[in-house]
């Protein structure tokens, strides 16, 4: 682990973030937080894997969502929009047929993937810059994009009637023959390189190819923490499973370059 800049300000100030424990039994107090994302993008920070052996928190883990001062808001409004807001989740989980508490916490994973592939995004990014000062204007040219949320249907019936959907959370970079794709979904990110003309079809063609490698990310009271399924990549912080990402890409992309160049 590296340590963080703001430890030469203050000796006694951690520069991990932490997720707070719930201060009440209420299930909604768990999801009253907002995202921290003033250090993302921006590469400057490693984030720590956890070891496969062990889900156990420890202050030495890096946790991605912290509690912030909650801005205030008229009372009228407060009020307006938090009812609002729970008689939509009890809405959600009767539909469902499942308890508020599993609605609450498929919120806060949700929170937790979006803010872990948009790190892997800002480094790959950064990567992609210092890369394209040499292969701009060619065939390894990297392009990168993040497209947020985007919600799919996945099944359909013979009525050609939805029946399933999923929301996966991406980020995407490209040479002119392949595609690096990461998606994050429940709690998992998969990484995927797929041929530029498949990307398109978003999960249809995914879904066709194995992932390259599998985080697996766990919440819990402590925080957020992640590990890679199976050890593979063995990477132990975020910039490290990067680089082994953009490789690949990079590699992939040399390959065909090479056939093509000898045809």
């Amino acid at each position: 682990m590296r340590p963080g800049d703001s430890s030469k300000k203050d000796d006694n100030r951690s520069n991990r973030k932490f997720l707070d424990r719930q201060a009440s039994n209420h299930p909604q107090a768990g999801m009253q937080r907002a995202v921290d994302r003033s250090g993302f993008g921006t590469g400057d920070k490693s984030v720590d894997a956890m070891s496969s052996a062990s889900w156990t928190a420890a202050n030495s883990e890096q946790i991605l969502i912290q509690r912030e001062p909650e801005q205030p808001e008229g009372p009228k409004n407060t009020d307006w929009m938090s009812q609002l807001k729970e008689n939509s989740m009890q809405f959600l989980a009767d539909q469902r047929g499942v308890q508020m508490q599993e609605i609450y916490k498929e919120g806060v994973y949700r929170t937790g993937i979006a803010i872990l592939v948009d790190k892997i995004y800002g480094l790959l990014q950064r990567y992609t810059f210092e890369f394209n000062q040499v292969a701009g204007g060619t065939d390894l040219h990297v392009s990168g994009t993040i497209s947020g949320d985007v919600t799919e249907v996945t099944r359909v019936n013979r009525m050609r009637e939805v029946e399933e959907t999923a929301t996966y959370f991406r980020c995407r970079f490209s040479t002119r023959h392949y595609s690096l794709t990461v998606r994050g979904h429940e709690d998992t990110v998969e990484a995927y390189i797929l041929p530029v003309n498949k990307v398109m079809a978003l999960s249809q063609s995914e879904n066709q190819y194995p992932p390259i490698c599998v985080v697996q990310v766990r919440i819990s009271e402590h925080g957020m923490m992640w590990r890679m399924r199976d050890g593979e990549p063995a990477v132990d912080t975020l910039d490290q499973l990067c680089m082994w990402l953009f490789t690949k890409l990079v590699e992939e992309t040399k390959v065909v370059v090479d056939r093509l160049a000898k045809q």
